[in-house]
């Protein structure tokens, strides 16, 4: 058998698209609602599943073929998207993260409004990831995509920094599915899918003052929020093993800030157990999150100015469920 001709080959010749669905198990159509990332790298995860080895039967020192199964039950297939940190891609992340894609872009406490994920009911939140051209059997004349079905988002990552990207923020995003991807697939984006390319959030914006925690001014040198949660697949469906449903997590709301060891650091509270402000804005964009808590800090001796870098962690306030844990406005 002769080697193959036909192999994928450059990350930069890929174009990426992510479709609203509108059933679950259902891959968005190519006249459906498509819009085109902007990645600067991702991750994307062969076909697979568990192999699993029954146990070995005494006075024998191998393992027969019997004995081992690839457990489709419980195969995810992950992908992750590196991409440029514009309004439009933090907007549509939040939305199938977390439900809002409305700037601004709120996680309550009481999130998200859409808690069922059934195979076959109708579900816009879910995705469909295409990845155009790196199917297998792709040519230039004749092209095939990787595309993975009724993906759900499990965490977002915003961060920037002076001295990293140029100051760019990037968004990673990461997802999973329990449906096999089509490796071979013709489907494309509609052929005006929306752009989300455009101007990137950049450290180097931020306003003199408003960078803050518990109130206090700070110098940032760099800042990231992380927003997590898991998703389980729950059963299968036939022969194919797509899954019956998914189970989603709690979120968790997390980052870090690496600031200037100054008179104000030294004013941000980091043991009171009691819930403070932060604040990053650059007035267009704006961070905020009304009850945070240091979980770690540190003094940083390692640069001409000593830096102070905080991890935190978000919370909503008791008072009411529907109390944001943390506001990300894009306009």
């Amino acid at each position: 058998m002769a080697l193959a001709t036909n192999f994928n080959t450059d990350n930069t010749v890929i174009p990426v698209a992510i479709g609203t669905e509108v059933t679950m198990g259902t891959p968005t159509l190519t006249a459906g609602v498509w819009h085109l990332a902007p990645v600067t790298d991702y991750t994307i995860t062969p076909i697979k599943a568990p192999l699993e080895v029954a146990p070995q039967r005494t006075n024998t020192q191998t393992q027969p073929e019997s004995g081992a199964i690839h457990n489709r039950t419980q195969q995810l297939f992950e992908v992750s998207l590196t991409m440029r940190g514009t309004a439009a891609v933090i907007d549509r992340i939040c939305l199938t993260l977390f439900g809002d894609g409305a700037t601004p872009n709120i996680l309550l406490g009481s999130s998200p409004a859409q808690k069922s994920y059934v195979n076959g009911i109708t579900n816009a939140i879910p995705v469909t990831l295409l990845f155009e051209g790196a199917g297998d059997d792709s040519t230039e004349a004749s092209p095939t995509a990787m595309v993975y079905t009724s993906c759900m988002c499990t965490g977002m990552v915003l961060a920037y920094g002076w001295g990293t990207d140029g100051g760019e923020m990037s968004v990673v995003a990461t997802f999973t599915t329990g449906y096999t991807p089509d490796t071979t697939s013709s489907l494309v984006a509609a052929g005006s899918p929306v752009d989300m390319n455009g101007t990137p959030f950049n450290i180097k914006n931020l306003t003199a003052t408003g960078q803050s925690l518990g109130g206090n001014d700070l110098l940032m040198y760099d800042f990231s929020l992380s927003i997590q949660r898991s998703v389980e697949r729950l059963g299968w469906i036939d022969s194919t093993y797509a899954p019956s449903g998914y189970k989603i997590g709690m979120y968790e709301v997390t980052g870090t800030m690496n600031v200037r060891k100054d008179s104000n650091s030294a004013s941000v509270v980091t043991n009171s157990s009691t819930g403070i402000a932060l604040a990053v804005t650059d007035g267009t964009l704006a961070i905020s999150a009304l009850d945070v808590m240091v979980e770690d800090a540190s003094i940083d001796r390692g640069g001409a100015d000593w830096k102070i870098p905080y991890s935190y962690r978000a919370f909503f306030d008791d008072a009411a469920q529907t109390n944001p844990v943390v506001s990300i406005a894009t306009a």
